[in-house]
């Protein structure tokens, strides 16, 4: 078993007050946590006109997102103002009963893909980055590389299954530039501050808004005419009178869904890996345990009837996610009164259930710092229920989980079959968190290509 500890924010001796806590997390959101909230269950207290609690307890997250779930429906004004110019009235950001009918049909248009045809895809483009884009002895900037291969894989699952790489490299940056104005946390919408304190510019994420929608409708005219390949654009488009997904969506609606399931899917999956290959490289144990699992499967691509024979490459990434949830932070607005542990909520009070105060929690976790992945394996205890939460849970969990988990995997075993990901001795990458959790720098790494999977190609 392995005894590193991964890096993370200094903790604070306290919480700050209000004021201050919001000026830290304008700039990273992991950085306002003292130790203390490690081991506590429930935190309420007021910013400027607003409660907020802290749901750091499964039976609250229970109450909140399972039990109460249409109460804490509602995503909040920040996120909303953050993700609306982008992917408009899309089942991300909305609620009520338009959340219940756009659900049902992206449900249906990622199920009609079919879990095998998209590990297809993924094994088959990591393969491809791992035979003809990586080389013995390059240094790699791993997550824009992981960025890179996701986003493809992405791509052709959800438009095209022959997008040329370079058309998803600009895809990749319209969709980056957007995500890195969006993310200045606007800190008024949500607390009633000056417009002053937040900082943001406006018309920005307007502008590169449309620059992302103009080259998803550029995609959906020209494939409009496409009836053989499957992909989840072709299931909108192309829907039978009689199927799950009613024809005639309209092209707004089309274009809002499938970049919403690109952001699900994306950065997510992308900073997942990085994580992952960061995390590998300063465990030796790990690697060679993972090594070991691969060379067992014997061929030269790990495909998706594999996925059963990959218990440990699961669980690396399982306990990547739990280090370094790609989620940290999800915020609800109470529709309606509530009490918690006989504490009145409000209606419009803010409800917080954080993974990334969950998947560290002491009482919860067994060396709850430590990179650990056979704590995922079949003969560990399993978590505690609700304590391992990285893409949520209740009726607005992720619907992508089964996919991003799967697309992980399926690149983290086909890379790792071909070569070794190798950091400098000491080399450390800090965590940061706006909209998402995401590594501070670019990752570089060199490769080294495995003698075994070399022999065995």
């Amino acid at each position: 078993m392995s005894d590193f500890v991964p890096p993370y924010p200094k903790r604070l001796k306290k919480l700050p007050g209000p004021v201050e806590l919001l000026k830290i997390a304008r700039t990273d959101l992991l950085a306002v946590w003292p130790e203390s909230v490690y081991e506590r269950q429930f935190i309420h207290f007021k910013i400027v006109n607003r409660s907020l609690v802290i749901a750091n307890h499964p039976e609250i997250v229970r109450h909140a997102l399972l039990d109460h779930s249409a109460n804490y429906q509602r995503k909040t004004a920040l996120v909303k103002k953050l993700l609306a110019p982008l992917i408009g009235d899309s089942v991300f950001i909305t609620d009520g009963e338009s959340w219940d009918r756009q659900r049902a049909v992206d449900d249906a248009a990622l199920a009609a893909q079919g879990l095998a045809d998209i590990g297809a895809v993924a094994a088959e483009a990591a393969a491809e980055w791992a035979q003809h884009r990586f080389a013995n002895g390059e240094t790699l900037q791993v997550l824009p590389e992981m960025q890179q291969l996701v986003a493809t894989i992405l791509s052709r699952i959800l438009f095209d299954r022959t997008l040329a790489v370079g058309n998803v490299a600009e895809l990749c940056q319209r969709v980056a530039d957007y995500l890195d104005s969006a993310a200045q946390l606007d800190l008024n919408t949500v607390f009633g501050m000056p417009n002053w304190f937040s900082g943001k510019k406006s018309g920005v994420s307007e502008q590169r808004a449309k620059s992302v929608h103009d080259w998803v409708d550029g995609i959906i005219v020209q494939k409009a005419g496409d009836l053989q390949t499957a992909t989840v654009l072709s299931g909108y488009l192309h829907a039978p009178a009689d199927g799950p997904v009613k024809p005639g969506p309209g092209r707004e609606r089309i274009r809002n869904s499938l970049i919403g399931l690109f952001l699900a899917g994306h950065e997510s999956t992308a900073n997942t890996l990085a994580w992952a290959w960061y995390l590998i490289s300063q465990c030796p144990k790990v690697e060679q345990t993972l090594h070991e699992e691969l060379d067992r499967l014997g061929g030269s691509t790990a495909t998706f009837a594999d996925l059963d024979r990959l218990p440990y490459s699961t669980a690396i990434i399982k306990e990547t996610l739990r280090l370094y949830p790609p989620l940290p932070f999800l915020l609800r607005e109470a529709a309606a009164n509530d009490t918690i542990r006989n504490r009145p909520i409000p209606a419009g009070s803010f409800l917080l259930v954080a993974p990334w105060l969950l998947h560290r929690h002491k009482h919860y976790w067994d060396k709850p710092d430590h990179f650990l992945p056979e704590r995922f394996m079949a003969d560990a205890p399993p978590p505690t229920p609700l304590s391992y939460l990285p893409f949520g849970v209740g009726p607005r969990a992720c619907l992508g989980e089964a996919l991003g988990l799967q697309i992980a995997v399926l690149c983290l075993a086909n890379l790792a079959k071909r070569f070794h990901f190798q950091a400098d001795t000491g080399y450390q990458v800090q965590p940061v968190a706006r909209l998402m959790l995401r590594p501070s720098h670019a990752m570089p790494m060199r490769l080294a290509a495995r003698i075994h999977a070399t022999s065995a190609v």
